[in-house]
């Protein structure tokens, strides 16, 4: 399903490396634009109506509400994190050095086009080509699932094995047979956090449902939709986070599993490199992870988002859970606490302070040739939002009021509470995919 300004130009702009959940909904985080093409202006009032009664309002707060937690969860990942506020940063000044070496014409230097490749590089390795995931439909025949856990090598641009890690889960039935393996992204954490967000919005709005019989109704239908969506092969790359929560730590609730795993991925997106660097993997981990102790290594070396995800999961099970102490939500920021202040000498006080220096220094004004006034305001209200939002945060963000970002129905009806025109949401998001679109053809002219 297109987006309502692809329709205008009759084509996909979608970039394929980047968390798409389901084509109801989407957020662009090259453009920072949020899509809502399965709804409507007609569903707006009805989804507002906040008196559930006897017509069934509720329903219609139900088709609207949930996505638009969705891909707002999204859009605040990108700009209340380290890991999405240095993304912003690196979009926009590439633009701006592209900008300023057209400017120039033939006479530019080209020893800055390497950062072009660099952001271009960053944005594929978001979420894995599909070489590195497999499904088996005919496979899933039996649930709940078996599984495993294991690691292998992404190749190198020439094709030669390098040391760069990609960890997995393997999903199997009753026979042993493979039904999906699925490597732990950056896409899959972050797909993790908007659906924690989004079952969240369900549960608050059948929990105000008045009327005893619909209430009962939504609630069997909202546990037997997680409970599919969950053992669906073909949503496994966003299930996967949540499945190895509640498999590692004997959670049986999703909800609970999608909770932990949202804290747990903002902690992700927030560390520094300088105290990732500090974790040794031999030291955190049990003896039945020796065999990734090399590959969690260079998974350290490298800052890969996703498999150091993996790594704290295991450390947490080695540390607390294998040991009898229950890791979930609501003591997570207890025992990561403890977890760091024992063993790299930091509380997490300490490395809120590390990553909101860091994050100052990345939102220092900017002197672009291009945009400047703009990228300035997102930065300045990027820094705003992660001192809110803090370093672990809650499963669950208050996104309604002013707290809603821009967005476009699937009939084109703008809402913005920001001020932004349409004009002006239009106008970036074909810069801004135009802009990939460049990053795209320039990489396929460095061949040699």
């Amino acid at each position: 399903m297109l987006n309502p300004l692809e329709r205008k130009i009759g084509r996909s702009k979608t970039i394929a490396s980047l968390p798409n959940y389901t084509t109801a909904g989407s957020y662009c985080f090259f453009s920072q634009c949020v899509f809502l093409n399965s709804l409507e202006a007609k569903d707006l009032p009805s989804a507002t109506n906040l008196n559930f009664d006897e017509d069934g309002s509720y329903s219609s707060i139900l088709k609207f509400a949930p996505l638009l937690h969705h891909e707002a969860k999204h859009w605040y990942d990108a700009h209340s994190t380290l890991w999405g506020i240095k993304l912003i940063h690196q979009i926009y000044s590439g633009r701006n050095d592209l900008y300023v070496a057209e400017k120039s014409g033939i006479g530019t230097k080209l020893e800055h086009f390497n950062k072009q490749m660099l952001l271009r590089d960053t944005i594929e390795l978001i979420k894995y080509p599909s070489y590195y995931q497999t499904t088996n439909t005919k496979a899933n025949s039996s649930k709940p699932w078996k599984y495993t856990f294991s690691s292998g090598i992404i190749f190198s641009k020439n094709g030669s094995p390098s040391d760069r890690p990609i960890f997995f889960t393997r999903f199997i039935n009753r026979e042993n047979d493979l039904i999906a393996r699925v490597p732990f992204s950056l896409c899959a954490l972050l797909e993790a956090s908007a659906v924690a967000q989004e079952l969240n919005s369900k549960l608050i709005i059948i929990n105000s449902i008045k009327d005893p019989v619909s209430k009962m109704l939504e609630s069997n239908k909202f546990s037997e939709s997680s409970f599919r969506e969950l053992y669906d092969e073909n949503l496994v790359e966003y299930s996967v986070v949540a499945h190895k929560v509640a498999n590692s730590f004997s959670i049986t609730d999703p909800i609970e599993a999608y909770n932990l795993s949202a804290k747990l991925v903002r902690l992700i997106l927030n560390l520094p490199k300088s105290v990732v660097e500090l974790l040794e993997p031999e030291k955190l981990l049990s003896k039945q992870f020796s065999h990734f102790f090399d590959a969690y290594k260079n998974v350290i070396k490298y800052h890969d988002l996703g498999a150091l995800f993996s790594l704290f999961v295991d450390i947490l099970f080695s540390k607390y859970q294998s040991t009898g102490i229950e890791v979930r939500a609501e003591n997570l920021d207890e025992l990561l606490n403890d977890l760091f202040s024992k063993n790299i000498g930091l509380t997490l006080d300490d490395i809120n302070k590390l990553t909101s220096a860091e994050i100052e220094s990345i939102c220092e004004p900017v002197e672009f040739e291009l945009e400047s006034e703009y990228v300035n305001s997102v930065l300045t209200q990027s820094k705003s939002l992660y001192k809110g939002f803090g370093l672990v945060g809650t499963s669950f963000f208050d996104i309604t009021g002013d707290n809603v970002p821009d967005f476009v129905l699937g009939d084109n009806t703008f809402f913005s509470s920001s001020g932004t025109t349409f004009d002006e949401f239009e106008k970036r998001y074909f810069n801004m995919t135009g802009y990939y679109e460049f990053l795209q053809e320039f990489s396929s002219a460095c061949i040699v």
